[in-house]
């Protein structure tokens, strides 16, 4: 009998009182507790017995082939140590059994790891959004950018006035800074020309003179007064002076060749854009777009129709855009793309919004303090339409009346840890692996079973 292999250890681990097998000659000797038999060889010390001198090799088998001595080191046995350890026992290849079923499992679970791991990364590189919610402390001084862009298919262009007045008494008739117009079929095509800057209403009424055959006629005043109404403007006049109001122009037969029928009727089936901005003070106010000559006084504001009626307006119109401050990312517009209908003339149109300053902070702005030029607006909004041409006060056109809230919305980008990541990641590959794992093993031992179900039927 020989060694196979050995294993060399000190000989202070070896009880002194169990013999050995020595380099000199043998001499029978076992370990008492592993049942080894061990040979002692001697260092170049004189002390045989020394602690640490003395190596121990240890017989680990027996073979009849000749003496092969393979000599392990400490750490070797060290590694074999943790062996035991492994919790992920393998099975060796030939006792491995491959499924269709578990290829299925296999092939499936791998796609919806990639498509997960591909998520989660998209997920990573995008930065979360994080949202605070507090008192409104920038300054109540601050102008607010409204940006519109609207477009109205069957109202023309010079008829059109844009005005703004809030509770200060801050009020902005027929706004021509920065707003532009643009004359468009009732197909919405632009007629001719760029949008240009045009005043509202730059044509005034004109005095019709008569012919000396029409200036010996005596025109009626249509109940106004007694006597004789030959032009357009005495018919105003006499209406005037009795407070009556003249509901439709065209109908005075002397009116007809008026300035404004004669701009109506040249215009008719004209359509009108209108886009751009107007500045507005950061309190409640009022916002329209309405046709007429705009004017204020003694705490009042009103439109000159020119004694053309509200239901000769159609106020259908296409909100392309509406918006408060500059655009920050995920802004909602809410009435972006809309298109309100007028089933008949003289429809007034409202919006009521609630604005909402926001704070928008990226991860590349250096500053987190609040900052008025930074600031954007949200808004909520609650329509209305009223019949004005039915009798009902109030102007034919497109109203937005807005309240500015004294909360502040402020939303913050932060960046996800890398840690959170890779633990996600591991995550998302354990949990798919165990599942697959457990819904490979359920249809392995299911299919098994029926197969023997299946066999003891046959024998039986």
């Amino acid at each position: 009998m020989v060694i196979s292999s050995l294993a060399i250890i000190p000989s202070w681990l070896w009880p002194t009182s169990v013999p050995c097998i020595g380099v000199e000659g043998p001499v029978g000797g076992s370990h008492p507790i592993t049942g080894l038999t061990a040979i002692c060889l001697q260092s170049s010390s004189s002390d045989s017995n020394s602690e640490g001198n003395d190596v121990l090799e240890i017989w680990k088998g027996w073979s009849p082939s000749p003496p092969q001595f393979v000599l392990i080191s400490a750490e070797m046995g060290l590694l074999e140590r943790i062996k035991q350890f492994d919790a992920y026992s393998k099975p060796l290849e030939d006792f491995r059994v491959r499924t269709f079923a578990g290829g299925t499992v296999t092939i499936a679970s791998s796609i919806l790891i990639v498509w997960l791991f591909v998520t989660e990364t998209m997920n990573y590189l995008q930065p979360e959004v994080a949202e605070q919610l507090f008192v409104d402390s920038s300054s109540a001084d601050v102008r607010v950018d409204i940006n519109f862009d609207v477009q109205f298919n069957k109202l023309p262009c010079f008829f059109i006035s844009v005005d703004v007045m809030d509770i200060s008494s801050d009020n902005q008739n027929d706004v021509q800074d920065s707003i532009f117009r643009q004359r468009i079929d009732a197909e919405g095509r632009n007629i001719t020309g760029d949008p240009e800057k045009q005043a509202v209403n730059q044509n005034s009424t004109s005095t019709v003179t008569s012919s000396p055959t029409e200036a010996a006629k005596c025109g009626s005043c249509y109940g106004a007064r007694d006597g004789c109404c030959n032009t357009c403007e005495d018919v105003k006049t006499a209406y005037h002076a009795r407070g009556w109001q003249i509901n439709d122009i065209e109908t005075i037969e002397q009116c007809k060749s008026d300035a404004w029928v004669s701009q109506m009727r040249e215009h008719q089936g004209e359509g009108c854009r209108l886009y751009g901005k107007v500045q507005v003070a950061k309190v409640s106010g009022n916002f329209h777009i309405a046709p007429g000559a705009a004017h204020s006084g003694h705490r009042a504001h009103f439109h000159d129709l020119h004694s053309v009626g509200p239901q000769k307006f159609d106020t259908t119109h296409t909100i392309r855009h509406l918006s408060f401050g500059p655009h920050f990312p995920g802004k909602v517009y809410p009435l972006d793309g809309k298109t309100f209908h007028a089933e008949t003339g003289g429809i007034m149109f409202q919006y009521y919004l609630k604005v909402v300053p926001t704070m928008y902070h990226s991860l590349t702005d250096s500053e987190t303090e609040l900052d008025d030029s930074k600031l954007s607006y949200q808004y909520s909004i609650t329509t209305n339409q009223k019949d004005i041409g039915g009798g009902a006060s109030g102007l034919p056109g497109m109203f937005i009346q807005y309240e500015f809230s004294p909360l502040m919305v402020k939303y913050e980008e932060k960046q996800q840890s890398l840690s959170h990541f890779l633990v996600s990641l591991c995550a998302i590959i354990g949990g798919v692996f165990t599942v697959a794992s457990l819904l490979d093993s359920f249809i392995y031992t299911s299919s098994r079973a029926i197969q023997r179900k299946i066999q003891i039927n046959k024998l039986t």
